[in-house]
Parts: structure tokens; sequence; C-alpha cells
């Protein structure tokens, strides 16, 4: 079964079993039966026989022409059948006339939906091995190209090889990939592929499950170039061929997401893992195990009923003992594509977090300086309340702090600093690339132009908002403002969510006589967290490099805000450490296909890298310089699961991340060829969805209208014919 899209064709006459052609030698038995039954005889005149003869030349020439055509009929038949199993098909190539060399780029979908399994084998091996059929059924001369369709794609043979047994070797080696595709990227490729080929005949044949996802067409400038690079790849008037491996209405079960609650883990604490599983089937699915893995041991089950197209939530409770990089593993029971039957979480579990409190107002009295508050609740003394051994906090002067190496910190809190260097400026970008966190926070210290030009740098620098004149008067006191706490939708004050009056109140209820005015750019990425009722920003938060910055309008003591003399304080303030070392903590779990990468300090220079991945395969890298800081680059995740990465000296540190699928790749509908053609108009294709018995001789990829089914329909009719006019010319009435 096929569907065809209109092209202007040459037809040629070809055979799939030229050698069955001898087999025509065969037509000459009838005509050999017929002579060698012709009797040698010795005329005997009798009377009787007189009357015979006369009557036998009257119907002489009648009975002639009975024979020969029952002689035709019966050599037709042999040849008829002999032709049938050579089987001769009309072949086409467009303009390009059959027989003469081809070059054949063969596409092989690679992406995670070519995973689904039927008795056993999975399409992308079902690709595989059409594919070699392909290669072993092309004519002697004939040239192949090899293609990967994933994210990005690959060009695994780029020149026309005519070395078909090496061909046959490389696309026995190739791995199904685990991420999705893009198709832009993908024709791209084979215009380059195509470019490149002096052989002017072509054909480019597609091995596709055609699920939507994989065959979405970009939207914007890349689907404009996409329509360009196909108008290309048409004017080489290549023929296109479509050979579809899925099928319609397949089952399919995913857990679609994992994750950690909180965003540092430490060790001893309860952790909540929250994740989801989809049931992208067309029916519904109940009593369904979802089972979590720690360390490579089974957890808790729980069993879910899965409705259809609708995610289902679960949640697991866990306590990590020691700390370390630990391997979260949730799977369910196996379907059909059991890739996304699984999903891992690299999680990084903290004895604490050390904080450094730079002071921009050093004092030595209790609670004159400036982080002094701030150091009690994010460590609070034994006894207080809060939990201990969390944050560990540091405090160094303004003058100390340029000689600090903040490699050794998860988060710098800068409180009431006048101003910066370059050089710190640059520290502090440097130690965000590496995914440490910024709090910054304002006083009557600061230079506001120092900050502005080199901190805020018109929007580019590490701090989101620009800082203007102070608003209020935090000597007289006599205007106060309060906190709005915006819905409490950030994470920063999202506890506050739904409590009660006088919960809230101990964040509401805080005063400040003095901020500075604060000013996001417009299009800037920032959120505001916290507001003050004037509606002026009070916290900012931004994302920056690896890591995270919050602004505080406001000081950190109590110089210009009642804040730190209130409940809010502590959990708030606690939160916001957590949120900024999330960045360095939990950047390790990335999609199937995305590069991991990782900043390190300058003294890690070219250190050798060695990365195992989730199929034992281990690949050595480098770490390689990039401006002030050596950085860790990986592009090879094409697959699922826990990468173990072991930097050498003088680094020494090894450490995990995992590469979990797409969630959309798990949808396996799919579209058939009218689909094809409305996403992609202008491509002439050819659509083929009889892949088992192309599966059996590919040789049939470049036909049209294969005929040994008419020639045994035609061999059939001539024998009823030839029963029936034997009995006729043999029932003749007597001769007169």
């Amino acid at each position: 079964m096929s569907w065809l899209v209109p092209l202007s064709l040459t037809w040629a006459l070809g055979f799939g079993n030229l050698g069955l052609l001898y087999g025509l030698g065969a037509a000459s038995i009838p005509l050999l039966i017929h002579l060698l039954n012709r009797r040698r005889y010795r005329e005997t005149s009798w009377a009787a026989m007189r009357f015979l003869l006369e009557a036998i030349r009257k119907n002489r020439r009648r009975i002639r022409i009975e024979q020969w055509l029952l002689l035709a009929i019966r050599t037709l038949v042999i040849v008829l059948v002999v032709l049938a199993m050579a089987k001769p098909f009309l072949e086409s190539f467009g303009n390009v006339i059959a027989g003469l060399r081809t070059h054949r780029v063969v596409v092989l979908d690679a992406s995670l939906s070519m995973g689904y399994s039927s008795a056993g084998v999975s399409r992308f091996e079902q690709a595989k091995a059409l594919a070699t059929q392909l290669v072993k059924d092309s004519r002697r001369g004939d040239a192949i190209s090899l293609i990967l369709m994933g994210d990005p794609p690959r060009v695994v043979i780029g020149d026309p090889s005519a070395n078909l047994s090496e061909v046959q070797k490389e696309i026995e080696e190739l791995e199904l990939l685990h991420g999705g595709t893009d198709l832009a990227a993908t024709f791209e490729s084979i215009e380059r592929v195509l470019e490149v080929s002096s052989i002017r005949q072509k054909e480019l044949i597609f091995l596709t499950d055609l699920q939507s996802t994989s065959w979405r067409r970009p939207v914007g400038p890349r689907g404009e170039g996409l329509d360009t690079t196909l108008a290309k790849i048409e004017a080489r008037r290549p023929r296109s061929v479509i050979i579809d491996l899925g099928r319609a209405g397949s089952e399919n079960r995913a857990v679609t997401d994992i994750r950690v609650v909180d965003p540092v883990v430490i060790a001893g604490s309860t952790t909540i893992l929250r994740g989801l599983v989809r049931n992208f089937g067309p029916s519904r699915a109940d009593g369904v195990t979802v089972r979590l893995t720690v360390d490579g041991r089974v957890g808790p089950e729980q069993v879910l009923d899965l409705p259809v197209g609708e995610d289902v939530s679960f949640v697991f409770y866990h306590q990590f003992v020691s700390p370390g990089d630990h391997l979260v593993e949730v799977s369910m029971d196996s379907d059909a594509l059991a890739l996304d039957d699984s999903r891992f979480l690299v999680v990084p579990v903290r004895e604490a977090l050390n904080v450094l409190l730079v002071d921009g107002h050093y004092q030595a009295e209790p609670f004159q300086a400036e982080t002094d508050y701030l150091a009690q609740a994010l460590a609070p003394s034994e006894g207080a309340d809060g939990p201990a051994g969390i944050i560990r906090a540091e405090v160094v002067s303004e003058a100390q702090f340029s000689r600090r190496d903040l490699a050794a910190f998860d988060v710098v809190c800068l409180c009431n600093v006048a101003q910066f260097s370059p050089t710190e400026v640059s520290a502090l970008e440097d130690f965000l690339r590496q995914g440490g966190g910024v709090l910054c926070f304002g006083g009557d210290q600061v230079v506001a132009d120092n900050y502005n030009r080199l901190l805020h740098a018109e929007g580019e620098g590490l701090l989101p908002a620009s800082i203007g004149p102070t608003v209020g008067d935090a000597a007289g006191k006599q205007t106060a403002f309060g906190f709005d706490g915006l819905g409490y939708r950030h994470p920063l004050v999202a506890d506050y969510r739904g409590e009660s009056d006088p919960v809230t109140a101990g964040l509401t209820r805080a005063l400040t006589w003095q901020y500075h005015k604060l000013t996001l750019p417009a299009g800037s990425k920032a959120q505001v967290a916290l507001a003050f009722d004037t509606g002026d920003p009070a916290v900012i938060e931004m994302p920056r490099h690896r890591g995270t910055v919050f602004q505080f309008a406001t000081s950190a003591d109590a110089g210009w805000t009642s804040w730190p003399l209130h409940n809010s304080y502590l959990p708030v303030m606690q939160q916001a450490v957590l949120l900024a070392a999330a960045g360095r903590l939990t950047d390790r779990n990335i999609q199937v296909g995305q590069p991991y990468v990782h900043a390190y300090p300058p003294s890690g220079g070219v250190t050798t890298a060695v990365v195992t991945n989730p199929r034992g395969q281990q690949i050595t890298t480098r770490l390689k310089p990039a401006g002030s800081v050596s950085q860790f680059q990986f592009d090879q995740t094409d697959f699922a699961g826990a990468y173990q990465v072991r930097i050498g000296p003088p680094l020494a540190q090894e450490w995990s991340f995992a590469a979990n699928p797409n969630p959309i790749e798990s949808d396996l509908a799919k579209l058939d060829g009218i689909g094809i053609a409305e996403r992609l108009p202008g491509w002439n294709f050819t659509h083929l969805t009889n892949w088992k018995e192309l599966s059996r001789s590919t040789a049939s990829v470049g036909r049209r209208g294969e005929l040994h089914r008419p020639l045994l329909f035609a061999a059939l009719a001539l024998l009823f014919c030839e029963s029936f006019l034997a009995w006729r010319f043999g029932h003749h009435p007597a001769p007169s």
C-alpha cells in the first residue's frame, strides 16, 4: 500500500529475480511434445478411407488453426509463470534513466519512539534490517550515504561509498538514540550530502515510524529555512521514498517527571520526591506499579490508575543518610517502549552549605555590624529557633573580600558593601559561572554609580536592577513601608501561600523606613519575589550564568528595616540562600542530547576528564580554558541514564549527572502521507507502508507497478481458456 505524490516519471522494465528468466527455455516444451507426437506412417489405400480423407481435406485448415492456437496458449502459460517468478516491475526515477549508477542516501530515524518493540523487535532494529537489505539489493556501482535522524542529526557516511560491505558494517554498529529529532537540521544534512555528490542519479530513502513529534515542522525563520532546503533538494531531482515503520494507536505509558521539592538536600533530612506518570495510549491502564530505587536499592512502590491522556502524580519520601551524589530512579511496569518507563535523577546531598558574608560596615559590638542579624538567621546558635548545622556562615570585612577564594563557598552575601573593583566583579561573575549564588543587600554605604556601572552594566551585568535614589528616611522614621507578597507566587515566600493572617503578618507587618528604588530594564528575565506596598520591588531574583542572584532593596540589618526583628526573617533568608545555592547543586540533570557544561576555577587548566556513559563506555575529554574559568563540556549525551565524571589532578573530583528524554517524545501519535505533505509542501515523495514485504527484497523500494501478480492471474486465466478450448475443439460434429 502506498500514497504517491504526482511526479514526472520515466518508466523502465526491470526484474527482481533476473536469473529465473532462464526458465523461459521451458516454453519450448509444448512445441517439442507436439513435434515428438507427430507420427510417421505408411499410406495404405482402401475403399473406406477415401471417404474419410475427403472429409479431413475439407476440415484440415480449421483443425490446424485449432492446434496452433492450443499450442500457443500452452506455451504462453509457461512464459507467464516464468516471468512472474522473475518478478518484473516498472521502475521510475522521475527524469532519471533506470539502470544507471545511483547515489542512495539512507536516513534512519533514531529518535526515542523507534525503540517501540513488537514481538521482541524494535522499530529501529527493523529499520537497520531494511537498510542492510537496501545495501545488499543495490546494483553494482551504486553508492550509499548514511544519516541518522536525531537532534542533532549525524552524518555517518557523507561521501557516497561504493564499498557496500563497509556500509553494512556501519549500519550494524548504529545505536538508537534516546532523544528527538531536528527536522530542519536533518534536511540540511541531506542537502550537504547531495551537494557534494557527483553521481547524477540520486535516491533518498527515509526509514521512520513517522511519529508526529519527530516530523514536527519548525516555526519562524527555521521553518522558512526548511522550505528553502527542500527546494534545493528537489532541484537535484532525487527519487524520495518514506518507508513507514509505525502503527497508529500504539499503547505507551511513561514516567515524565521526577524532581526534589527542596532546592538543596542536606544529609539526614527527609527529602520529598515528586513526579508524574502519563498514559499516552488510546486505552486506560489500571494497576500500574511505580517504584523508587536509590543507589541501586529498590525502595517503596505505589499502584496507580492511569486515565487516557492525563498526568498522574506520585510522591515518595526518602532520607539520604550520607553526603555525596546519589542516583534516584523511578520506574514502572514495562510496556512496548521501555526506554521511557524509567526516569533518573542525580541528587547531590550536602552535609552543609558554606556561605560567605561580606560586611560593608563591620563592627565588633553584637548586632552593630551589617551581617549580625543575617549570620544569626542563617546559622542559629544552639538553642535558637531554626535548624542547626544546615548553613555554615563565615563573615569577612569588605577589605578582606578580594583575598578570599570564592570556590570554597556556595553563596556570597554582599551586605552594604560600598563599592567594587573590576577584579572583584570578575571574581563574582566567575563564581556565578560555577553555579554559585549571590545575595546583594543595600544600605547607606552603597555607591549607586559604582553598582550601576560595574554590577548592573545597563542590564548586562550580574545585578538585575539599576539602583536609583533612596526612598524614605531611616533616621526620622516618619514614613514606613510594608511588604506586598504578590500572591506569594515566588518560591522565596511560597510557604506563606494559603496561610492565615496571623502567620502572614510576620512578613507583611515588618516595616521598612528606607530602601533603594530598583528599576528593571525592559525585557528583563528577572522576577520580583517581594514588593513594597508602594509597588516598588523589594526583592528581585534573576538567573545569571549557572547561578542565581537575589537583589534586596533594603539593608540586611535593622538600620533601614524592622524585618530582622520579625519571625519571617529567618525562614525567608534561609530560603534565599537555598535557592541561590541550587544552581551549583541541582544542575546535574539535563535533557538527552543537551550538552552538559560545568565551570571550574582557572586552576583546572586543560585537565583530563573521563566520562562513563550509561552504556558503560568511557569517553576521554579535557577541560578547556574559557575566559577566566576552566570549562568542562560534554556533548555525547545521547542515552538516558547516569553519567559518571572523573576529573584528574589538580582538581581530582568525581561526580555524576543524569540525562532524560523529553516527555513529548513518548507520544506515539503518527502521521500519514497526507500529513507529511501538509507539513512539508513542495516535497515530492512516495510513502510506502508494506515494510514487511520490503524486508524480503528491498529492491522494490525503487519500483512502481510490480507485474508478477497480474502475470500470474493472466496465466491462470489462460489455463481455464486452454481447458475450455481443448474440450470445445474435441467435440466438433463428425464430418459428413
